[in-house]
């Protein structure tokens, strides 16, 4: 069973640091390995290096950090979802939330490795082979209110009535040509959502779709997809693109660690 990001709450519970200049940031985990790629961007100051932190079957990505310096940035968010989604790309990665620090190198296997190995063996192996894509979708040039003025008999109307009235006449049908307006951009997106979902849905695992908050955004869904099968997916995104194109602009965004995709066991 598939849970999304916001649905999963938190996983694990680190170990609290002591008073000590320096603690060990974790990022996410791997299967067993010996050896990272190189040049990845680290949390904090950016200096320190990535490493691995291992016990038995599996191994943590973590840096050093100077616990004088609170993380939070927008660079520091930016560093950990860039060093996930590098591993992503060529292996499966369970990620772990931002900001999490214990005290040491040892306190990540006693507290989160060793403790939580068989549950992270078995989401590893749940995910083997998958990997995150996440479609975002912006109206372009107000379609869909030209085509909801066209298809909504309702809104027509009263938008013909209230052209060339002064602002502060009929003012109950303003607020009820906005209303008809609002539902109709819900409705609208529902539609959109849906047909994304169904043109993606045979060259992806699974979707999870998130609300958007501008005023033309159409969508945003997050799509779990075999490694074997992205090239599928992504001539599928690009096919919906071009029969979208002027209506609605597709941004692809991958691969990613599967966020929205961790396992509930």
């Amino acid at each position: 069973m598939m849970a999304t990001r916001a649905e999963r709450g938190d996983r694990v519970q680190l170990g609290q640091h002591d008073d000590v200049d320096r603690g060990v940031y974790v990022y996410g985990i791997v299967g067993h390995r010996e050896k990272l790629p190189d040049d990845l961007p680290s949390v904090g100051d950016g200096k320190e290096e990535v490493d691995l932190a291992s016990y038995g079957k599996l191994s943590a990505l973590v840096s050093e950090v100077q616990l004088a310096r609170p993380l939070g940035t927008r660079e520091d968010l930016l560093a950990h979802e860039r060093v996930l989604d590098i591993l992503a790309a060529e292996a499966t990665v369970i990620p772990i939330r931002f900001g999490s620090v214990v005290r040491t190198r040892e306190a990540v296997v006693d507290e989160l490795l060793a403790p939580h190995q068989g549950h992270f063996v078995e989401m590893l192996a749940e995910l083997d082979g998958l990997v995150q894509f996440t479609v975002r979708g912006r109206y372009a040039n107000n379609a869909h209110l030209r085509e909801i003025v066209s298809e909504e008999p309702e809104i027509r109307e009263l938008r013909a009535a209230l052209q060339g009235l002064p602002e502060d006449a009929g003012y109950a049908e303003r607020l009820r040509l906005g209303e008809l307006v609002n539902n109709a951009v819900v409705r609208k997106r529902e539609v959109d959502t849906e047909t994304l979902i169904g043109s993606l849905e045979r060259s992806s695992a699974a979707s999870a779709s998130h609300a958007v908050a501008g005023e033309d955004d159409a969508m945003h869904v997050a799509f779990l997809v075999d490694r074997e099968a992205v090239a599928q997916f992504e001539r599928a995104v690009d096919d919906l693109g071009r029969q979208w194109d002027g209506r609605v602009d597709l941004r692809l965004i991958g691969p990613l660690a599967p966020y929205d995709f961790l396992p509930e066991t």
